[in-house]
């Protein structure tokens, strides 16, 4: 299976965080990994999400999405994995650094995928107002400490399943999944292998 590295050149991201470390924002600062420590840790997490389907499979459940359809985005400068459709499009004027849009361009089914600062838990507290006192079509429900999750319909009328994890430096990743309520029978077996398969690093 081919793996998707970031685009951002490793040293110039590198160089980002440093200066922005300084100016005393969270920013991670270590190491960069290689691309082929990225590519083995991509590998991994897919492989274990495959093992996983596989184990179920062996007890007679059938996977609701084909794994061998799916590639692996690691972003290097903000440590984290995630699962992607094969064939579906960067949106590349919506990406940056911090994490990538992709979009299936036959039902408009997209992925935002990206970290964020979240100075003092901002971020995050922000991300659950917005789901439980903004919309009532929308739910949301903590998973421990470091994990909420959300689903339902925006005021777009757009179907939406959320996925938030607070790393451990407190920053966090946030990925959301939008389709239209006529793609929700393929969408949201979907929507939920992709969410299910962000790992962070």
């Amino acid at each position: 299976m081919k793996n998707m590295l970031p685009v951002l050149p490793f040293g110039a991201a590198l160089s980002l965080a440093l200066l922005l470390s300084a100016c005393g924002k969270q920013e991670a600062v270590g190491d960069v990994p290689s691309s082929e420590e990225l590519a083995r840790q991509a590998d991994a997490a897919t492989q274990a999400i495959r093992d996983q389907a596989a184990a179920a499979e062996g007890n007679g459940e059938k996977a609701p999405v084909d794994l061998t359809s799916m590639e692996s985005y690691t972003n290097a400068l903000r440590g984290y994995t995630i699962m992607v459709p094969s064939g579906w499009t960067v949106d590349e004027s919506a990406s940056d650094d911090n994490g990538q849009v992709y979009t299936e361009t036959l039902s408009g089914t997209k992925l935002a995928v990206s970290w964020v600062e979240n100075r003092e838990d901002m971020a995050w507290l922000k991300a659950v107002e917005r789901v439980e006192d903004g919309n009532e079509a929308m739910t949301g429900e903590a998973v421990g400490q470091n994990e909420y999750r959300a689903s339902g319909t925006l005021t777009n009328g757009l179907k939406s399943r959320q996925r938030l994890l607070r790393k451990p430096d407190g920053t966090m990743v946030q990925a959301e999944v939008t389709y239209a309520d006529d793609q929700a029978k393929s969408a949201e077996p979907l929507a939920t292998t992709i969410l299910d398969s962000l790992t962070l690093q």
